[in-house]
């Protein structure tokens, strides 16, 4: 399939609500493409997102990519993106260096190699040693900095991002029922297949448009750079002491993609055991105090008493004594 063929092992996970009549939680999984673009593995509709919801999903992600004990993939999600700034907020809140610090942390988290990351973390101990050792010893390194992932799923990606792309582009299927959703979504995966192996075709040469764009943009930085080829696809990028192999091939994309979801016939023709039929969520209650009074409308006011009533707002004025508009009794005269 089109993950083990063109993507690399790089899998987003994340959680949406359903913002239709039955609550509930979509869970997605989304792959990326060598254009840096979100690929959707898998989806499933839950009552909550938990620990519970999250175990039986990857299980059967697991299962259906025969990923095994997940050895050599890589998984992102939102805690992943937010976990250290989290501990610094909690542990450096009241210090006035907070701002340095994450900002410190951040360019930790995208350093290229352990020597540049050794230096940013120099950096954040001359700040406060004490709380940066408490850090690595709670978080290490080998979980979120670049430095230290391997060259087969490094990209630029530090954040789960791509994932919320996928959100909004079935923004619109997540307010219909369960089913119509499901379908809504599987379609616009087919759809999305077919366009993109049909997109692939098109490309000028075997560099696809993305590479050539960050070409175009890096072209005066890499004229310091020797480029050595094998004759096929293949390169060998020096600058100075440093060497990195290239591949530019347009098949990763294609392989990807080649594989294509099959069309549904309708709901008619669906023969659904009763055993195994699909029933909504159960209503869940939502966090926080339940809500008792109703919205204000835009021309109400709150009375002193705690009761709405319409606003005088835009009210032409009218005296009690001449009975004439804009003006009152005490201007009357």
């Amino acid at each position: 399939m089109g993950f083990k063929e063109g993507l690399r092992p790089f899998i987003g996970l994340d959680g949406t609500f359903l913002k239709g009549n039955a609550k509930g939680q979509l869970l997605i999984v989304v792959g990326q493409d060598s254009m840096n673009q979100f690929y959707p593995l898998a989806w499933a509709v839950v009552d909550k997102e938990t620990k519970r919801t999250w175990i039986w999903f990857l299980q059967q992600l697991q299962n259906s990519l025969e990923l095994h004990n997940g050895k050599g993939i890589t998984f992102i999600s939102d805690m992943q993106k937010r976990f250290c700034v989290k501990h610094i907020e909690a542990n450096w809140c009241k210090r006035w260096r907070k701002g340095e610090l994450k900002k410190l942390l951040w360019w930790g988290a995208w350093s290229s190699y352990a020597k540049e990351f050794g230096d940013q973390l120099e950096q954040m101990k001359q700040l406060d040693e004490p709380v940066v050792k408490d850090l690595i010893s709670r978080y290490p390194p080998e979980t979120w900095c670049r430095a230290y992932l391997n060259t087969v799923d490094k990209n630029q990606e530090v954040d789960n991002n791509f994932t919320e792309s996928f959100n909004s582009w079935i923004l619109e299927a997540r307010y219909k029922p369960i089913i119509g959703m499901l379908d809504d979504i599987r379609i616009k995966v087919m759809n999305r297949s077919r366009e993109n192996d049909e997109f692939v075709s098109k490309w000028y040469g075997l560099v696809n448009p993305n590479t050539m764009k960050l070409y175009n943009e890096y072209l005066k930085i890499a004229q310091v750079c020797k480029v050595n080829g094998n004759g096929d696809s293949g390169y060998e990028v020096i600058e100075g002491h440093d060497r990195h192999v290239v591949n530019l091939s347009k098949e990763a994309f294609k392989l990807a993609y080649k594989h294509k979801l099959q069309p549904v016939r309708g709901i008619q023709f669906w023969n659904v055991d009763p055993s195994q039929a699909m029933e909504p969520p159960a209503l869940v209650k939502l966090a926080g105090r339940p809500r008792i009074k109703r919205d204000r409308g835009k021309d109400e006011a709150l009375k002193r008493q705690g009761e709405w009533k319409l606003s005088r707002k835009g009210r032409v004025m009218t005296c009690n004594n001449c009975r004439e508009p804009n003006h009152n009794v005490r201007g009357c005269g």
